[in-house]
């Protein structure tokens, strides 16, 4: 029986997706948003296949944006330059549904994944996180920055 947890944990990660292509467009910036969703695509196919691992898989990653999210808050308020830059409204708004989308997610993520060994949980987070940070490594690289 499939857990209730999975299909919120898909919907966080497709709605996390889409608002970080939503900027991608608006920002005219569509390829280093791609770049940066590609964990976000992987851990879809794993939550889909081994649920448990998924569970695991997703956590750093929501996690992640969510630093994100806080630090493009933190610039917005005036008490930060690490996520600085210029903010359209929509791209302030995509921050509020990714907020929502990684907070929800997290929690659902630990529901779903319980059943995981310690060691298993270890391993999908240390991969996963380490595959997000790559990401967004990747996608600020000159060739890929402002396509």
């Amino acid at each position: 029986m499939e857990s209730p947890a999975r299909p919120l944990v898909v919907g966080c990660l497709i709605g996390l997706a889409l608002a970080l292509l939503l900027v991608g467009v608006v920002s005219g910036t569509v390829l280093r948003h791609v770049v940066q969703i590609v964990p976000i695509v992987l851990v879809l196919a794993v939550v889909r296949r081994r649920p448990e691992w998924g569970a695991y898989a997703a956590i750093p990653i929501f996690l992640f944006w969510t630093l994100i999210v806080i630090l493009i808050w933190l610039f917005l308020l005036g008490q930060s330059r690490i996520a600085s830059g210029h903010y359209t409204p929509i791209e302030v708004i995509s921050t509020f549904l990714m907020m929502a989308c990684s907070l929800t997610g997290v929690v659902k993520c630990v529901q779903l994944g319980r059943r995981l060994p310690g060691a298993g949980r270890t391993l999908a987070f240390l991969l996963f996180a380490g595959m997000q940070v790559a990401a967004m490594w990747v996608s600020f690289l000159r060739p890929i920055a402002n396509r």
